[in-house]
């Protein structure tokens, strides 16, 4: 407007001249305050000038209002004539525009800007015919369109069921549904739907939500396979030195009305998860565990199996309390190669220098542009170098063999950027060493950090690592010591292990192995007392049902039932029932155990569970055996993941009143996908 008036006053004045010369007011130009002050200043000052003849540019006479019209309700929106969008034009009445309704036109109309017929400031007749049906039919639908949704509307309890799952998932504070970008989201998406206040999700959505959570892992619980449910505990210590004691589930089912199909039948849950102090609550953790699994197991019928744990403290007490343990086969692993890497002075320098080349690349960005530049030459796989936790083997194992892939490339920058740590010819072939020792066992542990990792596993590949070792006195150099330790270690610690009857029949009842790792004295050994053990389930749970009401009487004892009427045929049908009974009678423990032992040891990439879920017709008792030893996990590393996502660290590292329910959010987040966010 300013422009205008200091350049072009003329055509302000053939504006006015124009407005008055129209018979009736255009039905779409409702000037505001400011306009109207605006033309009457521009009229005053134009006075003076000849009018010419040029197009008109006014905000009245606009083209972008032959497709919009002010909204009833609030003059300070329009509704847009081809899609019943409402658009806001600001909030002070003073300060209004029109750039927001050009943009909405090249956003979703832009078709309609392009045509010959929107560019030209004159509307045709058939264009107003169907603006005006357009705005007769859009005016209903704004108005429907501009009430919100109720609280328990579908869509609204739609939306407001995903955010809380959000916040779970994400483990976010419920203060962030108050942040204005959140607003703005879904304001555009949706928006009549309001979102609560974070009160709401806070005392209402989040405890709902728990709780139709909880029942629904309560009736996977009761799937179980035999009713036996196995357990991995540990401690869990933050950044922060907060302490958590996780409670995590672990069973087999073959049949499952809630599990989708094509699922594998390794099943777990998160149980609890509680902040503890380890100096003054360590007495207090069987209590704790005891009140879990009474208001989890036992009021369920269901019955405890094995507690995995990699706590010896925990270990102990529960053992003292009567219940039944088993070590954790990663713990037990992470302790033998720690040790080992311990007892080498030269694998401990050898560390050392690595450390502070991957921390020198890591801070120098001329360190790390020359190493790019290498790979390239040198057609590396352009990958960063690893710096390792020195509390934990894996990290420095894979440090090490990144060092190893990278070695062209590390020894030219050393040079070239003047490290002051170089690996010489002699330290190289030891890195060399390390690695091909430490990847079995990180090959091993991997293997058990597996959702389907089984007992049976176990002894296996205790087996197997210990035949590795003796391989690698001829295949290394200069790591003899680090071996020594290893194989020391490996008996020490697993030959209870090796000897466990639990492990023992965990590996003779998986498909993989049976008895093809034990002695034949073993192997008898094993097979007697699983035949005991089948028998002695087969005892216990049989159990007499009474008859099923069928709607019908039962017939009458009567003199004639003793003496039956020859004449009548069917009265030998008791006597058939009795026969088929005994003819047909089912197979006994050992005809079970002898057939499954003789059939072909199964490949190692089958899944125990599919092969047992196949043969519980078969042989039902040993089925249920078998499922309640091959579907203990070995380790707690798959539990243990839970706290190794950034999301859950950074989320126990921040203050306690920012992140409400912590406790109840942890639960949601890792039972949500596993029930399959049904419930």
């Amino acid at each position: 407007m300013r422009h205008l008036m200091r350049r072009h006053p003329d055509v302000l004045k053939n504006q006015k001249s124009t407005d008055e010369k129209e018979s009736s007011p255009h039905p779409y130009t409702n000037l505001t305050a400011t306009d109207a002050v605006s033309t009457k200043e521009t009229e005053s000052r134009a006075s003076e000038k000849k009018p010419q003849t040029l197009p008109v540019f006014s905000k009245k006479t606009s083209k972008l209002w032959n497709h919009f019209s002010i909204s009833p309700t609030d003059p300070t929106k329009v509704v847009c004539l081809h899609c019943g969008r409402t658009i806001s034009r600001g909030k002070k009445t003073t300060n209004l525009g029109t750039s927001c309704l050009f943009r909405h036109m090249q956003r979703f109309h832009g078709h309609v800007l392009e045509s010959n017929n929107t560019i030209s400031g004159d509307v045709p007749s058939a264009e107003i015919h169907v603006k005006q049906e357009l705005m007769d039919t859009s005016v209903y639908e704004t108005e429907q369109s501009r009430e919100r949704f109720d609280e328990r509307h579908p869509v609204a309890k739609k939306i407001t069921k995903l955010i809380a799952e959000m916040l779970a998932l994400d483990l976010q504070p419920s203060a962030m549904v108050e942040n204005a970008g959140l607003n703005r989201l879904l304001e555009y998406l949706q928006p009549q739907y309001s979102l609560p206040p974070s009160s709401y999700f806070t005392s209402t959505a989040i405890p709902d939500m728990y709780e139709r959570v909880k029942d629904v892992v309560l009736t996977h619980l009761k799937e179980a396979e035999g009713g036996v449910v196995h357990f991995t505990t540990s401690i869990w210590v933050n950044s922060q030195t907060r302490e958590y004691l996780t409670l995590t589930a672990h069973w087999a089912t073959y049949e499952s009305s809630v599990r989708p199909q094509g699922q594998d039948f390794h099943c777990s849950a998160l149980l609890s998860v509680s902040q503890i102090d380890c100096d003054h609550d360590m007495h207090d953790i069987p209590k704790q565990l005891e009140y879990l699994w009474d208001s989890w197991i036992t009021s369920s019928g269901l019955k405890k199996g094995f507690t995995v744990t990699d706590n010896t403290t925990i270990r102990n007490t529960l053992e003292d309390h009567g219940h039944v343990t088993m070590q954790c086969f990663g713990h037990t692993i992470d302790l033998i190669v720690s040790e080992a890497i311990k007892s080498q002075r030269m694998v401990q320098n050898l560390l050392s220098i690595a450390r502070k080349i991957c921390e020198r690349v890591h801070r120098s960005a001329k360190a790390k542009e020359k190493l790019a530049e290498l790979q390239r030459v040198h057609q590396l796989p352009e990958n960063q170098l690893i710096q390792d936790v020195p509390s934990k083997w894996r990290t420095s194992f894979f440090m090490l063999e990144r060092l190893v892939e990278q070695k062209k490339a590390i020894d030219e920058m050393s040079i070239e950027c003047n490290f002051r740590e170089m690996i010489s010819c002699d330290q190289w072939e030891v890195m060399l060493s390390v690695c091909n020792a430490l990847k079995p066992f990180e090959v091993a542990c991997r293997e058990m950090s597996n959702r389907t990792a089984t007992l049976g596993q176990v002894i296996p590949l205790i087996h197997i690592l210990n035949r590795k070792i003796d391989l690698l006195f001829d295949e290394t150099v200069g790591i003899d010591n680090m071996l020594k330790s290893l194989k020391e270690a490996m008996v020490s610690k697993m030959s209870a292990t090796l000897h466990d009857p639990r492990n023992t029949w965990a590996t003779m009842l998986d498909p993989r192995y049976k008895t093809s790792l034990f002695t034949e004295e073993e192997a008898e050994q094993c097979k007697q007392d699983l035949i005991r053990e089948l028998d002695l389930s087969s005892t216990t749970s049989a159990v007499v049902q009474p008859p099923l009401p069928n709607g019908c009487n039962e017939a009458p004892l009567s003199s004639n039932t003793s003496h039956p009427n020859k004449d009548n045929l069917w009265s030998l049908m008791a006597d058939i029932r009795q026969k088929i009974k005994h003819e047909e009678k089912p197979k006994s423990s050992e005809l079970a155990v002898l057939e499954y032992l003789e059939e072909d040891i199964l490949d190692q990439s089958c899944d125990p569970l599919d092969y047992w879920n196949l043969k519980k017709f078969l042989w039902p008792d040993l089925a249920k055996v078998a499922a309640r030893y091959v579907g203990c996990p070995p380790s707690i590393v798959p539990a243990e993941t839970l706290f190794s996502t950034a999301s859950v660290n950074c989320a126990l590292n921040q203050p306690r009143p920012l992140l409400e329910n912590m406790e109840g959010l942890l639960f949601l987040k890792v039972n949500l996908p596993l029930i399959y966010f049904q419930y």
